[in-house]
């Protein structure tokens, strides 16, 4: 026979067993960045030590003074670190402003007369 030059699908069978819906992971809620200028580490926010799983606050960022400059380079770059421990890390946030809403104007039209 003649070379095929249209594209062919390959047969599809029934599926044998039950089809499952996928299943999605759980999903923490959100953290809302910081609002406004740095007022000093917060003294409730806690952070999560990478490989050791332990839990602690601004302080351990500069608890030993041979691992200071180490501890803010690993976790200061990150977002809430850096908000909860402003201080410590020497962030400035920016007040957060609301958007700035241009006037609108309803356009004009002539009057339309009947004829």
């Amino acid at each position: 026979t003649a070379p095929v030059t249209a594209p062919v699908m390959a047969p599809v069978s029934t599926p044998t067993g039950p089809v499952v819906p996928p299943v999605t992971a759980p999903v923490m809620a959100p953290v809302s960045n910081p609002t406004g200028p740095c007022t000093g580490d917060s003294s409730t926010f806690t952070f999560v030590l990478d490989n050791v799983g332990k839990t602690v606050g601004c302080k351990w960022l500069t608890q030993n003074s041979s691992k200071i400059v180490l501890r803010k380079m690993t976790y200061c770059s990150r977002t809430n670190v850096s908000g909860g421990c402003c201080s410590t890390c020497g962030t400035v946030t920016a007040p957060v402003v609301p958007p700035v809403t241009a006037p609108v104007t309803v356009p004009i039209t002539a009057p339309v007369t009947a004829p």
